[in-house]
């Protein structure tokens, strides 16, 4: 079941997360077939946050991008295997899955490294080349591969030895175990009782009879004194040291210390550096846990985020990486600036006081009634984003709804309403520079790009006591996006009056149809809303502007 990502813009005022949150949920109900899940891609301010503890539910969880991730593409298939497993079964994964890497595990969940045709080749080339290597067998690692049964189970289940085979002349063999006296081998012989007596008195690690064929009766060898492994192969001497050798268990000679990608790293990133290593696959930790592998084809498609856009619909407002996801829907209220896309969409614009009107519209055209928590929010966000039903961007739709939703909800329109606009911030006791970035918008037009923040405060008598800082602030976020013009509109929502502060541009300020007040800062009575009231005042100032 893919997931889709239901979001607002950044910096996300009430009315965008209880949007998100809203149509999140009337997604699921209507199509089983996916999972909406509610996003937010930046802080919330008090006005949302005391919306939703008020409610009783989890806000949208923050998302800082949607760019895609190495954990994207890593790949938990279930194909691992235990440090204890024989190589063969290594081998078999390797080649009927196709891959090149396989992750190894101590236990359940302990990634221990991984195996694959690179540590293949080392072990049964390179690693020969200089001298008689030694091996680690497992007693139960040579039942699975070998064909075969247990005439006698030594104490030892593991043991390192090399391989010595049985086919000299007994003064020959008999030398060749002296000179292994400091690693005892495991003895591969056919029915020869002087040596493998010889061995037995040695008290070599294991010896491996061969010769013998399934059902055949093994002539009696006294092996009451022997602590060793006595094993019966079925296979000729050849194919018993073959198989042997594919019994060591991958421990031996996987890497332990692999590079690691960790989940949250980029795409490009990750495959920079896989591209870049002598590895074919790489595994992705997540906090220091397996998450899955990746290889070479795994990077041949970059993977897109499904995203549904509420309450903007331009992506210099969208989340970090919209550009590189797939957008699903859009569901807005302000005017279209949507990218273009390579198939066709759902888009709901219309000219009304809050996306959560929008969303409410969607539940009732679908017959699909809200529950209490739900028609709450979406009230919330209808009332913040209306001033209480007092903003000119109000339409009757909106107050039918508003009232249709408060008896939802369960709560007067009126009182609640008050109470949840008494959030508001208070310019002397917040941060400047998240007061201007919280709800901040940018535009351009005519090739100028200009940014306008709102904020709702209680009262509007203390703006000279922090004037000073939020004009910095202003130049600060200038500077940073780059923008030709920055605004922050302070509205008073209970005398209906705000206050336009911004940064210095002088053509640009004496097209304002505002009384100044002083420098940078006009007197805007009875202006409530951006959108409608403020914004067309800007944009026809930089026409004019550009026409100049």
């Amino acid at each position: 079941m893919s997931e889709i990502i239901v979001i607002g813009h950044r910096n996300p005022d009430t009315d965008s997360a209880c949007a998100a949150w809203s149509y999140a949920r009337f997604k699921n109900t209507i199509d089983p077939e996916h999972r909406y899940r509610a996003a937010v891609c930046g802080p919330l301010g008090n006005q949302a946050k005391f919306v939703f503890s008020n409610a009783g539910v989890e806000p949208p969880a923050y998302v800082k991008d949607v760019q895609p991730r190495v954990l994207d593409i890593a790949e938990m298939d279930g194909l691992q295997l235990d440090s204890n497993d024989p190589l063969l079964m290594a081998f078999e994964d390797l080649e009927e899955h196709t891959i090149s890497v396989v992750p190894v595990f101590n236990g359940e969940d302990n990634f221990a490294g991984i195996i694959g045709i690179h540590e293949m080749t080392h072990h049964f080339v390179e690693g020969s080349l200089t001298s008689r290597p030694l091996l680690t067998f497992r007693a139960e690692n040579i039942q699975k591969v070998l064909p075969g049964r247990f005439l006698k189970r030594g104490a030892q289940e593991e043991f390192s030895a090399p391989i010595m085979i049985g086919a000299m002349s007994f003064e020959t063999s008999v030398k060749r175990l002296k000179a292994l006296e400091s690693s005892k081998p495991i003895l591969v012989v056919g029915h020869r009782p002087e040596l493998i007596y010889h061995a037995v008195n040695h008290q070599v690690p294991a010896i491996i009879l061969t010769g013998f064929e399934s059902g055949d009766e093994v002539p009696y060898m006294d092996f009451s004194g022997f602590e060793g492994t006595v094993y019966i192969s079925e296979c000729d001497t050849a194919e018993t040291i073959r198989l042997l050798r594919l019994s060591v268990p991958v421990k031996q000679i996987m890497d332990t210390s692999p590079l690691c990608l960790d989940h949250d790293e980029l795409f490009d990133t990750a495959k920079k550096t896989l591209f870049n290593s002598e590895y074919r696959g790489l595994p992705v930790l997540r906090d220091g846990r397996y998450a899955g592998m990746v290889n070479r084809a795994s990077f041949i498609e970059k993977p897109r985020r499904k995203l549904i856009l509420v309450d903007h619909n331009e992506l210099s407002q969208a989340i970090l990486g919209a550009d590189d996801a797939e957008i699903c829907e859009i569901i807005d209220h302000h005017r279209m600036g949507a990218e273009k896309t390579s198939a066709p969409i759902y888009i709901y614009s219309k000219p009304i006081g809050s996306t959560c009107s929008i969303v409410y519209a969607h539940y009732r055209m679908a017959g699909v009634e809200p529950d209490r928590l739900t028609a709450l929010l979406m009230l919330s966000g209808l009332l913040s984003d209306t001033m209480l039903l007092r903003s000119p961007t109000t339409t009757p739709e909106d107050r039918m709804y508003a009232t249709e939703l408060s008896r939802l909800a369960e709560v007067d329109l009126q009182e609640y309403g008050t109470l949840m606009l008494s959030r508001m911030a208070s310019l002397k006791n917040a941060d400047p520079q998240q007061m201007v970035s919280a709800d901040f918008k940018e535009y351009t037009e005519n090739g100028l790009s200009v940014g306008v923040g709102q904020v709702e405060v209680n009262t509007l008598a203390d703006i000279d006591e922090v004037k000073a800082k939020i004009l910095a602030s202003l130049n600060s976020i200038r500077k940073d996006r780059h923008l030709s013009w920055a605004m922050l509109l302070v509205t008073d929502i209970i005398k209906e009056h705000s206050i336009l502060l911004c940064t210095p541009w002088p053509a640009a300020e004496k097209e304002l149809p505002y009384k100044r007040l002083e420098d940078n800062m006009f007197d805007l009575p009875t202006v409530l809303s951006r959108k409608k009231q403020l914004l067309p005042q800007i944009l026809q100032i930089l026409e004019v502007l550009r026409k100049g």
